[in-house]
């Protein structure tokens, strides 16, 4: 007689099975796809976070020409400075008064701020009594083409701020 009886429940299962195999590949693919998406949304809050600290630097930078230059901003010659790059003389190498300094400070800046941050732009408006307003400005794509509330009125789509109110 056969001692030895076999039925469906008693027999032992060795290895796994397709579906438990199935399963874990999917687990382990929704957790590389959340790995990888942390890891790219790290990679764009560096990269704002970079253009941030330029701009913050470019922002000193103007404002310590300014103080160094206090009788240009008395004179008036700091009140307007627009997104453009001027024309001015070299006042490292030469002489320089008070306006030909401002203007040689803007070019500098503005030639700076073009060379540091992608599409990079700076103002500088208001005057001595009222304080002056920093603006920095730099194309960034990783808004999407949207608009930055912080930017003055017609500022293109994808272009990011870094406005500072300053009083030499």
């Amino acid at each position: 007689m056969n001692t030895r009886l076999h039925s469906a429940g008693s027999r032992k299962q060795s290895g796994f099975s397709m579906l438990e195999v199935l399963i874990t590949v999917l687990i382990l693919s929704f957790g590389l796809l959340g790995m990888a998406s942390m890891v790219t949304t790290g990679m764009k809050s560096n990269t704002t976070s970079h253009y941030r600290s330029v701009a913050t630097q470019q922002t000193q930078d103007i404002a310590d020409r300014m103080r160094a230059n206090l009788t240009g901003v008395r004179s008036g010659s700091y009140d307007a400075l627009a997104t453009n790059i001027p024309v001015s003389s070299d006042c490292v190498a030469a002489g320089c008064d008070a306006a030909q300094m401002a203007v040689y400070d803007h070019a500098q800046w503005n030639t700076a701020n073009s060379r540091l941050l992608p599409g990079g732009l700076g103002t500088v408006a208001g005057n001595l009594a009222g304080g002056f307003l920093i603006t920095v400005m730099w194309t960034e794509k990783e808004m999407g083409g949207a608009f930055d509330p912080g930017c003055p009125v017609g500022t293109p789509a994808a272009t990011r701020c870094f406005l500072t109110r300053f009083s030499p």
